[in-house]
């Protein structure tokens, strides 16, 4: 099999063999130029199929993309193209890919740089420009890679283009240098770097006039063009070519002279790919403005200096004055660094002899400016506490990023500055700098174990080297063992380091968590009894028994300080390592059982509250009366409601699972009924399942025969719609009997209406009509006339499945009006339902057709998400019947595509049938 030997893509793509060239074209040449631009990374499969398909995906789309990895390993080799979980990999090197090259070349010049050999430096920029050949990507047809990687290459191929440049200028090579810039401006007109080095070059060989007038023809084009005036770095330099500035012709600052003083690049560095093109995409359209690039803020551990060296290092040839760096120590055991000793140490750095550093605050600010705003310097400010603290260190020019744990607004607000905020890395990244520290063998050989323990390290890059150093000191150990460790209850003890507190995690938490005021760190501390991932106000209220607006205000300082992340207005998180720093920390708080019994009291009532905006029938439940020190949320309308459940159900679920730790049987069980309505809305039938079993086993453990059977009712649905039919039967069955013991009427019509609905899922039809009319009886007696027409619309469905689609007719049209009077919108829509089906029976297609798109456009209004796909199934039948293939095909395509969104594999291939078949 041939073996790839060189792929270019630093222009037309090419692509080589030991055998000779091979033409690799259409979506295999998107899919390998993908690959390359990410070469030896792995290449998610949602983002091949973006850069090979765009938004013309098919059907089959996950299909096509291994046949096009197959055809490429028939074309380059077997091994060209690694599959990974989740992904592929296109492994290469430098002698291999030409873009690899181009970065090793870029990357050693910047070295040669740092150690003063500028000629190394040059001869190694010169050779990456001759690499290039031409527009990346021009003839590979994928618009989404080009956008995507295009501007990077171009990029990395200006910054090393122009530093040669900018070398021939500091040597006098001034005709050569504007013969240069005269061609690259014309190609590349907007781009004001180039027009900035041309005015510089001109006025340096004496042509004063030749630099006004590049002036003149750059401001015309950019106001031409973009609408705009020229940025700051242009216009002062026209400014100081018309005072014919003495500062243009100075001599540089000798090489050993200029400050290096970023630490060393971290090995092995991962991911952040978003982040560094963004940073990339302000310090290219900074065009020698003083900016504030960046403030990058994150929890501890996330990788905030990491990042920041990183990308610095990436882009220290673009700053050929020096890249400074200082540690402000805002987080740590000692004192954070004083402004003006971090001043003074920036002055030195630059040169400043210590004699010319004012005392003063605020003349050492105003030297740094003035001394900075002249160099083209790049300043990493490190562990920032807040924005006072670095606000008299941002210079005059060159640009500056900054890190901390805390958001800066404040530089925001005033400065401009451009936020990134760090979050964990993806598994895949996590895996990939765990195996990078441990070794591709071990992780090969325990891949579960390695899996895992990413996600024990909460995917945090300091956890994940601790780990990783745990492992590579006993390389005996299996990874099974680290994992069970991380797993246990001092999992966190595992990532400590005794001689670096610096490194320790625990440390790096304790910082944090220190400077907290008193009522964050009680926020904080009751958070580790929360059973949920995300947390709002309310439910930090209950905890804490405090007012919801003071839980909402410290949780906001929680986040920022990144104690916590912010994802929506009322939405914080922990990430699992600070959940579990949480808990160890609420293990010593006294009164934990009682903050556990006010959060279950505020799920139960604020559920209470929001069933009644999703069912127009009385719950029955026994529910605790409200108290002060429990806050309850209120709601305006039906999907306020339901909005309330999409975010709280996970949490809910874990108070009613895990009920055996906290010993609240009662409301427990009570919580999963008022959920009930909601899981059945939007289909949750496995949840339903698992929630309704644990609430059967507490009511019987108080021995409360009511909720039991009022359990056994609620669960019997799922066991329904899960497929577990006898279950069904048997859970009504059991409900009935117990409610006929205690002569509950409407109860036993439950009970009828539940037994009536699983024998027509068992399409036991003629079994179902006399259950389903005691059903309405016993309601009608009970005065529960909503709960009545539920049983006569499935009484419908039982006659529509006999075909007796008159005497279906009456009780179906009943019960919708019953419905559309009522206050529960979400029982039309299985009202509509059953009237299509009776329709479509009769024959009247066009009237089904209308009755099933009135029932598909109502669904999401009214949040039955569990009806979307069989509905838009049926409607698609009726346009069959009536002839219109591609309307059918129309909303069988959306039901597809919703359930692959959905995850629900069995429906999508269900449907995929339907859209293969022939219909004529």
């Amino acid at each position: 099999m041939a073996r790839v030997l060189r792929i270019r893509v630093l222009g037309p793509f090419e692509v080589e063999t030991a055998e000779g060239p091979v033409d690799v074209g259409g979506r295999q040449r998107a899919l390998l130029a993908s690959l390359a631009f990410s070469a030896n990374q792995v290449v998610p499969q949602w983002k091949l199929i973006d850069h090979v398909w765009g938004e013309e995906s098919p059907l089959d789309v996950r299909n096509g993309l291994q046949t096009l990895v197959s055809r490429l390993r028939r074309s380059l080799g077997a091994d060209a193209v690694e599959t990974t979980e989740g992904g592929y990999l296109l492994r290469a090197d430098a002698a291999e890919l030409d873009l690899l090259a181009l970065r090793e070349l870029v990357d050693s010049a910047a070295a040669a740089a740092r150690a003063g050999d500028t000629g190394r430096e040059y001869a190694l920029l010169e050779a990456a420009v001759r690499l290039w050949r031409g527009d990346p990507l021009e003839d590979v047809a994928s618009p989404g890679l080009r956008a995507e990687a295009g501007p990077k290459v171009a990029e990395l191929w200006f910054a090393a283009r122009e530093r040669m440049l900018d070398v021939d200028l500091e040597r006098g090579d001034g005709q050569e240098v504007i013969a240069d810039l005269l061609d690259l401006t014309a190609r590349h007109p907007l781009r004001e770097s180039l027009w900035a080095r041309l005015m510089l070059a001109l006025h340096r060989a004496g042509r004063r006039a030749d630099a006004l007038d590049a002036y003149r023809r750059v401001s015309e084009l950019v106001r031409e063009q973009l609408g705009l005036d020229v940025g700051r770095a242009v216009a002062d330099l026209h400014q100081a070519i018309l005072r014919d500035d003495e500062a243009l012709v100075a001599e540089q600052p000798a090489a050993a002279q200029v400050p290096r003083q970023l630490p060393g690049d971290v090995r092995g560095f991962v991911g952040r790919g978003d982040e560094l093109a963004g940073l990339d995409r302000l310090v290219s359209g900074a065009d020698g403005q003083p900016v504030v690039i960046s403030a990058v803020d994150g929890a501890a551990g996330i990788g905030k200096t990491t990042l920041a060296v990183h990308w610095a290092h990436q882009v220290a040839t673009r700053f050929p004055d020096g890249q400074l760096y200082l540690n402000l120590r805002g987080y740590g055991p000692s004192a954070p660094v004083d402004p003006a000793d971090a001043l003074d140490v920036l002055l030195r750095s630059l040169g400043v002899p210590p004699e010319r550093v004012p005392a003063d605050l605020e003349e050492r600010a105003a030297l740094w400016r003035t001394e900075s705003a002249v160099r083209r310097v790049l300043v990493v400010l490190d562990n920032v506490r807040d924005s006072a603290q670095v606000r008299p260190l941002l210079p005059g020019g060159g640009s500056v990023v900054v890190t901390s744990r805390r958001k800066l607004r404040g530089l925001t607000a005033r400065e401009g500055a451009r936020h990134v905020t760090l979050g964990l890395l993806s598994p895949v990244e996590g895996l990939e700098l765990f195996t990078d520290q441990v070794g591709q063998e071990r992780v090969a050989a325990e891949p579960d174990a390695a899996a895992a323990i990413v996600e024990l390290c909460a995917r945090l890059p300091l956890a994940l080297r601790l780990a990783a150093d745990h492992a590579a000191r006993h390389p005996e150990w299996p990874l099974s063992a680290l994992r069970d460790e991380l797993a246990g209850q001092h999992g966190l003890d595992v990532l400590s380091v005794d001689d670096d507190r610096d490194t320790d995690l625990r440390s790096l938490f304790d910082w944090s968590y220190d400077v907290l005021d008193s009522q964050a760190t009680a926020v904080f501390d009751v958070l580790g009894l929360f059973p949920g991932d995300t947390i709002g106000e309310h439910a930090v209220a209950a905890l804490a028994a405090i007012p919801p607006a003071e839980a909402g205000a410290a949780l906001r300082r929680l986040a920022e300080v990144s104690m916590l992340q912010q994802r929506l207005p009322d939405r914080f998180e922990l990430h699992d390592l600070l959940r579990q720093y949480a808990r160890d920390k609420a293990v010593r708080l006294p009164g934990g059982q009682a903050a556990i019994e006010r959060l279950v009291a505020h799920y139960v009532l604020t559920a209470e509250r929001a069933r009644e905006h999703l069912s127009g029938t009385p719950h029955r439940m026994p529910v605790a009366p409200a108290v002060p020190e429990v806050p309850v949320v209120e709601f305006t309308d039906h999907h306020a409601a339901v909005a309330w459940f999409d975010r709280e159900i996970d949490t809910i679920a874990r108070l009613v699972l895990g009920v055996d730790e906290h010993g609240l049987h009662v409301q427990a069980a009570v919580l999963f009924q008022l959920s009930w309505q909601y899981l059945y809305l939007r289909g949750h039938w496995r949840r339903m399942v698992a929630m309704g079993e644990t609430a059967i086993r507490g009511a019987a453990s108080v021995g409360d025969r009511f909720l039991q059977a009022k359990c056994f009712n609620g669960v019997s649905t799922g066991y329904g719609r899960v497929f577990e039919r006898d279950k069904q039967i048997d859970y009504c069955y059991a409900a009935l009997a117990v409610f006929r013991e205690l002569g509950d009427r409407a109860e036993q019509g439950t009970s009828l209406l539940n037994l009536g609905s699983a024998l027509n899922w068992q399409r036991r039809f003629a079994e179902a009509v006399e259950p389903l009319r005691e059903a309405v009886r016993l309601y009608e007696s009970a005065g529960d006339h909503l709960s009545a027409a539920m049983a006569l619309n499935n009484l419908a469905d039982t006659f529509v499945g006999l075909d007796r689609f008159e005497e279906a007719r009456g009780p179906a049209r009943q019960a919708l009006d019953t419905f559309r009077k009522g206050k529960e919108p979400a029982r039309i829509v299985a009202g509509l339902e059953t009237i299509a089906a009776v329709q479509a029976g009769s024959g009247d297609h066009h009237a089904a057709a209308a009755t099933y798109r009135e029932a598909v456009d109502l669904v999401e209004e009214v949040h039955v998400t569990r009806s979307a796909v069989p509905l838009r199934v049926k409607l698609g039948h009726a346009l069959l019947a009536l002839g219109d293939v591609d309307q059918a095909h129309r909303v069988w395509r959306e039901a597809y595509d919703r359930c692959l969104r959905e995850g629900d594999q069995i429906a999508a291939d269900e449907i995929r049938a339907l859209l293969t078949a022939p219909h004529g």
